[in-house]
């Protein structure tokens, strides 16, 4: 207990007036003094062997002792001024090294110039959770590797003292550096480069002098805390105090506004996973920023009691000090809901959350200690024996709290926003560290559809639910909907109880209860639903599963760093059919398994699907869709958004489906490796194709502007059509197996490469199939009845080898011919074909061309030498031709026309430009004109 002891006020008059070395050195003995009763509780609250740590703190940073912990060679770093260890300190080292024997440096340079415990560490909030911060300031002209070797030292002393129970950080300064406000020392409650004046102001009111110089902001009277860097020179010019006692971190003569911008935010980060812990000094931020300019720091309430004697007699403990200050703010503004929470958040600070964190005799005097507060302060009766029930908190009463921090969070964003605005420039404004954080934050608050909200508070839920009943009922615009009941609650009484969540979507509700702590092995659910049936078993099997999931993929808080790059997707959860019953119809045995098109009926046996997916940002998504579609929007969806390279393991099924479940998981995850091997990657000069069944359809996917999407093809003809269509790019096709699988398409296509035009035939007792694909992959198909195979090759040889003579395309291509042949069992083969060489000159020449005008294409077709033109014609050309060829047959043999080139502008065949003509657009103008000829 300090004793009441006023000292006589002191006052040193500024520059020009009377300054007093006494009374200087005297400013430094109170200062001193106030630090050794801060120290002192620290070692009341600390176990024995714990003592030892402050005991020898200063001692192993002033020597190099083989045997004292953290030694790491002689040559390291150590020597601090004004420093003497006492008889305690020694017999503390003699304890861990018996032949330590202590010789006072005669050295006037010391590498160290000074350690401070900072933080909470000397306040009433101390406890057994509570971390040591330690600023270990040393000279500005140490060389780095002597830094480097000084750093291992202070690790291994972090590491003694874990061994003691105690988490201590120390953050190796330049005081010179911080002075112009270089590389900012950060503390585990503060984020250095954002806020170095904030950090400031809380090191001179937290601070704990252990060893060294003294800080030269002791020195500057109240009346001077704005002309501080002129006071401090005055003070050493004049020879007032010798500079080398002093370390200078600086003053608060020039705070920028963008301080408390970028220190709210980094509070609001901190609070989103410690709202209590972080909640005071977010109000704390708020007060100094309704005061700026002019604002009044606690530090300076320090020094004011120091430089008026009466720092012994008042309670200057830190964190009280922030209650004071908001609760004064708060009640100005008649803001009572925000009092009360602030209120309640001093009392967690100071008493702990739960009955582990101290002692009884502790736990005693701490209650003891709010309850003078509560009476000082006017609290309501009952406020102290509300808090206390935190301790027995359930998930509802954690909600409801979460819904009130939420609240206050949005405040203070929305505040300092507008603070910003109106103080902080632009650039200054868009500073990195503020992006990063404004991010999070955005991330963390925003609500939208299916996403799961993370309640701030889960951690102070210490009452577990046994017993949860999941609900399925009707939402306000009519739609069904899901909630959460504690207790045993069905659909037939759930109007009588209050959910404690409701979501849209039943993996909502699944989610937000594992991720929010409730889920637990012991816990009893009830499921009560009209649309699903749920059986325990797999309700429970889908709880562990997506546990799993989010327990090994799942960062609550991830690294600030990783709000640099644009948000991403890392991994999803795919629960097929979930709590769908597989009565209706999905036991019908077939030869034809396709999970996705299954039997004669091609029934699809994929009816729902839910998503659960894990971004970069930390935030939890989930959605909800319907067959085939729904499965093939989730997968291109993963490989449009899903972090690169992708992988398998990105992507995980659930399936409880009865009977079907393995083959349902098989077919889905080989679907999804085939998308991964042919679309996770850009390829260069390529857009291959991906071709399945689904149901009934068919879906083709590929690539476009680097994004993935699929179509659906209802029959086999829009099917053949999309294999016939241009294309931008060589496009090469994967089949599934089950894709025109009577057809010799597969084995084509297995032949295709770039550049190279080949011609594929096949003969029945029919007809002849004809195949062609061009050089990007487009494929051509017809039929000819009663054709003969020499004579047909022929001629499409003599068309195809009459594009490429003319140079039409930017690469050279060649030909390749082909003869297809079935076997018995269905099988098909190909055997190359060498066409000989013969002369055309017997056969008719059918040539077209044309020229664009403004009134449209003017053709000219060229029989052998004969020219029948648009100019003479008009649109009768063709119809004058074709009586001419027919002067040319033997009797009344009626047998097909073939056009042996064609040379027209782009615009024939609805393109425009040269890049994007392909022997496709030729072939299809040959047959649509052949067609009209072959009547």
């Amino acid at each position: 207990m300090i004793k009441s002891h006023q000292e006589r006020p002191i006052h040193l008059g500024s520059p020009g007036e009377e300054i007093s070395i006494q009374d200087l050195q005297t400013i430094k003995h109170r200062f001193k003094r106030l630090n050794q009763l801060r120290e002192q509780r620290i070692q009341e609250f600390l176990q024995p062997r714990q003592q030892a740590f402050l005991d020898l703190l200063p001692l192993l940073f002033h020597c190099n002792f083989p045997m004292l912990p953290g030694f790491i060679s002689s040559t390291t770093p150590a020597g601090m001024p004004e420093y003497n260890p006492g008889i305690r300190t020694i017999n503390a080292a003699k304890q861990l090294a018996k032949n330590f024997n202590y010789t006072r440096i005669a050295s006037h340079i010391y590498p160290i110039e000074g350690l401070f415990l900072m933080g909470s560490v000397g306040s009433i909030a101390f406890s057994k959770t509570s971390d040591m911060d330690i600023w270990l300031c040393h000279q500005s002209d140490l060389l780095s590797s002597a830094i480097d070797e000084l750093q291992k030292k202070a690790t291994a002393i972090e590491n003694w003292a874990a061994s003691l129970g105690l988490e201590v950080h120390f953050f190796l300064m330049d005081s010179k550096q911080f002075l112009l406000g270089q590389n900012t020392p950060i503390s585990t409650e503060s984020s250095g480069q954002t806020q170095h004046y904030l950090l400031l102001e809380e090191f001179y009111r937290t601070a704990i002098y252990i060893a060294g110089k003294s800080p030269a902001w002791w020195l500057v009277p109240p009346h001077e805390e704005g002309n501080y860097t002129r006071y401090i020179k005055h003070l050493i010019d004049n020879l007032f105090i010798p500079e080398h006692e002093l370390i200078d971190f600086g003053g608060f003569d020039a705070v920028p506004a963008e301080e408390f911008t970028s220190a709210t935010l980094w509070h609001l980060y901190k609070a989103l996973h410690s709202p209590h812990k972080s909640l005071l000094k977010l109000l704390l931020m708020e007060c100094y920023a309704s005061e700026y300019p002019q604002t009044e720091w606690l530090c300076q309430d320090i020094k004011k009691s120091v430089y008026q004697g009466n720092y012994m007699t008042i309670d200057l403990d830190p964190y009280l000090l922030i209650y004071q200050k908001v609760e004064k703010y708060l009640q100005k503004a008649h803001s009572h809901g925000r009092l009360a929470l602030a209120r309640q958040c001093f009392y967690l600070k100071v008493m702990g959350s739960s009955d582990n964190t101290m002692d009884s005799q502790t736990r005693a005097t701490r209650e003891k200690y709010m309850q003078s507060i509560a009476t000082n302060w006017n609290w309501p009766i009952s406020t102290i024996d509300n808090f206390k029930y935190q301790r027995l908190w359930n998930i509802k009463k954690a909600t409801s709290e979460h819904a009130v921090i939420v609240q206050q969070l949005t405040h203070c964003y929305r505040m300092i926003m507008g603070f910003a605005r109106d103080h902080v420039t632009q650039n200054q404004e868009n500073s990195n560290d503020l992006r990063l954080i404004g991010r999070k934050l955005h991330s963390f608050l925003e609500k939208k559809p299916g996403k799961i909200e993370i309640i701030t508070t889960r951690s102070e839920v210490h009452s577990k639910e046994n017993t949860l009943s999941i609900v399925e009922n009707r939402l306000p615009g009519g739609d069904d909907g899901w909630a959460l009941y504690l207790k045993n609650v069905q659909m037939t009484n759930s109007a009588d109880f209050g959910p404690i969540q409701k979501c849209r979507t039943l993996i909502e509700i699944l989610c937000w209860l594992i991720i929010n702590g409730l889920y637990h092995k012991q816990l009893q659910l009830q499921f009560s639903s009209h649309s699903l049936k749920m059986p325990n078993e797999e309700l429970h099997s889908t709880l562990t599963q997506i546990n799993l999931f989010l327990t090994r993929n799942f960062n609550y808080d991830p690294p600030l760093e990783t709000y640099q790059t644009l948000k991403v997707q890392l991994s999803s959860l795919i629960i097929i059919n979930m709590g769908i019953s597989d009565d209706d119809g999905l036991c019908v045995m077939s030869e034809r398994s396709d999970a996705l098109s299954y039997g004669m009926g091609r029934q699809c046996f994929i009816q729902t699907i839910n998503r659960i997916s894990l971004s970069s940002w930390g935030e939890i998504t989930t959605s909800q869709d319907e067959g085939v579609d729904g499965l093939f929007n989730c997968l291109t969806d993963i490989i449009n958004n899903n972090k690169k390279p992708l992988s398998l393991s990105d992507l995980k099924f659930i399936c409880h489906t009865r009977a079907r479940a393995k083959g349902i998981i098989l077919r889905v995850e080989t679907v999804f490796s085939t998308l991964v091997k042919l679309f996770s990657k850009q390829h260069h000069n390529r857009s291959p194709r991906y071709i399945l069944p689904g149901g009934t359809s068919f879906y083709v996917f590929q690539t476009a502007n680097k994004t993935l999407s699929y179509k659906e093809l209802t029959t086999k003809k829009l099917l053949l059509n999309e294999l016939a269509s241009p294309q931008e790019q060589f496009s090469t096709i994967h089949f599934d197996q089950a894709v025109l699988e009577n057809t010799p398409i597969h084995l084509i296509y297995s032949l295709n490469r770039p550049q190279v035009i080949q011609l594929f035939y096949y003969e029945s007792k029919a007809d002849i199939s004809v195949y062609i694909v061009d050089e990007k992959g487009a494929l051509y198909t017809q039929q000819h009845n009663k054709a003969n195979p020499g004579h047909l090759l022929k001629q499409y040889s003599i068309f195809l080898e009459s594009l490429l003579n003319r140079n039409l395309f930017e690469t050279f291509l060649t030909i390749e011919y082909y003869e297809i042949k079935k076997s018995p069992t269905g099988i098909f083969s190909y055997n190359p074909v060498q066409l000989k060489a013969t002369s055309s000159n017997q056969e008719l020449s059918l040539r077209i061309t044309g020229e664009d005008t403004h009134k449209g294409i003017v053709y000219s077709i060229y029989c052998n030498e004969k020219e029948f033109s648009s100019l003479d014609h008009g649109n009768q050309v063709f119809y004058a031709a074709y009586q001419h060829i027919l002067q040319f047959r033997n009797g009344k043999i009626n047998y097909p026309i073939h056009i042996t080139d064609i040379d027209l502008p782009l615009s024939a065949f609805r393109i425009d430009s040269p890049e994007k003509l392909q022997t496709i657009h030729y072939l299809n103008y040959k047959q649509k004109i052949e067609d009209k000829f072959n009547i």
